[in-house]
């Protein structure tokens, strides 16, 4: 049975409240959740108790298969007679497999086509989950953080960029001691190092920022601010010309020379560090030196730094010198009795 984007909201809202046993939760605990949620995702203001009622009535019947538990304590207060209940936890029925597998199918249909290039691993990902419903065995393993808080923002974002809607996000910094308000114009999503990131323009700040979707406390529609469109900086070059989500509007790619040993090499030469690497001389010893045209950041030197003592850097200066002095402080720390 197809349902409409904000019944799934709501009912999504009921589920993860229920499923908080540390407290009690009225019909009018229900309804005032589901409202702030329908708020924060879609600026929908106004849930009605009849609403949630018939929300939760569709959880217990058979419409949706999630036959939900429902409980009313003291007849007043709502909860899952199985404390493990969860919609979320449910399989896939078989209508459900076969309409994901056809999907699928149709998707790879076009892999031939640039714009679904280099979305194998997703669709892979995608059909060894179905394949597992069916067959009960996993045979793709990808290494993913099940735990990485802000995942919940990502479709909201999503939706928000794609409709041009400017957002308020209250976000709080690993290094800041408070929240802060930020109201932005959203303009792409980034994954890097299994976390999630968004690129937006600050309107207050007049600059293009990058914020982490693990950092952010709520998103929501602002609906007094005005959308600013994209004329900063091209999407593909902006995140192509840098290792990580790191970098000013202004800065300009480096030219990188890195010099790998022979037990290294190998795996550079076949994981390349970044697409603009260029191997431009194999030493007798099995080393190799190479070259990368990228954007001076933290997350280039760590990159650097991970790989110890099988490289060095030999350009540009400033970079040789910040990775130096890291080893450095690393030896020293290792020295310490």
């Amino acid at each position: 049975m197809p349902i409409n984007r904000n019944v799934l909201m709501r009912i999504r809202t009921i589920d993860a409240c229920l499923r908080r046993r540390n407290r009690l939760w009225t019909i009018e605990d229900l309804r005032q959740a589901c409202e702030d949620a329908l708020y924060d995702y879609e600026g929908i203001d106004g849930v009605s108790l009849r609403t949630v009622q018939r929300d939760i009535e569709l959880m217990r019947g058979d419409k949706l298969g999630y036959y939900a538990p429902i409980v009313v304590k003291e007849k007043k207060y709502y909860e899952y007679s199985d404390p493990n209940y969860s919609i979320t936890k449910l399989p896939l029925s078989e209508y459900d497999l076969e309409e994901l597998s056809s999907a699928i199918d149709i998707i790879k249909h076009y892999q031939g086509f640039s714009t679904i290039k280099g979305q194998e691993e997703v669709l892979t990902r995608m059909q060894d989950q179905v394949q597992m419903q069916k067959s009960k065995r996993q045979i793709v393993f990808i290494e993913t953080n099940q735990q990485l808080k802000g995942l919940h923002f990502l479709a909201q974002l999503y939706e928000h960029i794609h409709k041009k809607e400017p957002i308020e996000v209250r976000y709080r910094s690993f290094r800041s001691a408070r929240e802060n308000l930020f109201c932005l114009s959203p303009y792409l999503l980034n994954e890097y190092n299994n976390r999630w990131f968004l690129v937006a323009y600050d309107m207050r700040r007049n600059n293009v920022m990058t914020l982490a979707l693990d950092r952010m406390l709520t998103v929501r529609k602002d609906g007094k601010g005005q959308y600013v469109e994209n004329t900063f900086f091209e999407p593909t070059q902006y995140l192509g010309e840098m290792i990580g989500i790191t970098r000013g509007l202004a800065t300009k790619p480096e030219h990188v020379v890195l010099r790998f040993d022979s037990e290294q090499a190998p795996y550079v030469l076949t994981k390349p560090m970044h697409s603009s690497q260029q191997t431009i001389e194999q030493h007798e010893n099995g080393g190799i030196t190479v070259t990368l045209d990228v954007i001076h950041n933290l997350e280039l030197e760590g990159k650097i730094l991970a790989f110890g003592s099988h490289v060095e850097v030999l350009a540009p200066r400033l970079l040789r010198h910040r990775v130096a002095r890291q080893l450095l402080i690393a030896v020293t720390n290792y020295q310490k009795q």
